[in-house]
């Protein structure tokens, strides 16, 4: 499977991008966060798992091994935030 990272070169670019879109990011959250106030733990995580599928396939699809890399891409990210918001004690 092909690892879908960002290469060093690539980084600051990609930052740049994040750090610009952040306030449109948090409202983007937020407003998925609110349409699944009314579901239960499971189904939140059943609904989180078929939108990343659902986005990875559109952006892959004709090849499933590159969607599964961009999912665990997105896997990996998660962890990274993860770690990161615990480590300051920030939550958004």
């Amino acid at each position: 499977m092909k690892p879908i990272i960002a290469t060093e070169s690539e980084q600051p670019e990609l930052y740049a991008l994040v750090k610009r879109e952040r306030p449109a990011i948090n409202r983007a959250v937020n407003k998925m966060a609110k349409q699944m106030r009314g579901l239960s733990d499971v189904s939140q995580k059943v609904a989180i798992a078929q939108l990343t599928a659902t986005w990875a396939l559109a952006n892959y699809p004709e090849d499933v091994d590159l969607a599964l890399s961009l999912s665990e891409a997105i896997r990996h990210q998660t962890d990274i935030y993860l770690r990161e918001i615990t480590k300051v004690g920030v939550r958004h």
